[in-house]
């Protein structure tokens, strides 16, 4: 299924009651759960399967007061998703049809210039046994080529000697650092 588009209902009512809220006529006020129902029937209505993400809103307000009773206004709102599958046109569904068939005519008219060409194939072989034993030695993979000789190992240096080099540099060191008491 795939999104339609949101959906929004709204419900409203005023009913009469007391100080500590609705009282009178609240029978008749609307409630979270009737705004849902109410979503999902709009819903239907304009095409969609179901509804997701689903919220609602339920709020009242004092809007008169007098000695004896209040006018309370309870308003009600739900929204959500409507989901549904994809509507396709007539014309969008001809053209896809006219591309499919499009689409096999072609692939048939390959497969018969395959088989055409299959069949013109043995009418201009004369020699079947040359013409199969010619393919063959085609195919047959060439030798690989001969190993490259070794050449002999280059012959080392001699080591050298320290007399040969000469004498040991010297070096000074710092004198150690005096012992704590």
């Amino acid at each position: 299924m795939t999104p339609m588009g949101p959906v929004h209902v709204r419900m409203s009512s005023v009913v009469r009651g007391d100080d500590k809220g609705p009282g009178v006529g609240i029978v008749n006020a609307p409630t979270a759960a009737e705004a849902t129902a109410e979503l999902h029937r709009v819903a239907r209505v304009s095409g969609a399967e179901n509804v997701v993400s689903v919220a609602a809103d339920y709020r009242r307000a004092a809007i008169a007061g007098g000695t004896a009773s209040t006018q309370w206004r309870i308003e009600v709102q739900a929204w959500g998703t409507a989901m549904g599958h994809p509507k396709i046109s007539p014309a969008e569904r001809e053209a896809g049809e006219a591309d499919a068939e499009k689409a096999r005519e072609a692939e048939d008219a390959k497969k018969a210039q395959a088989e055409q060409a299959e069949r013109a194939r043995p009418e201009n072989d004369q020699g079947g046994k040359e013409t199969a034993e010619v393919k063959a030695k085609a195919a047959a993979p060439a030798p690989a080529p001969a190993p490259a000789p070794i050449a002999p190992p280059e012959p080392t240096p001699a080591p050298v000697k320290a007399s040969d080099v000469g004498p040991a540099p010297v070096t000074r060191s710092a004198p150690p650092p005096p012992a704590a008491h």
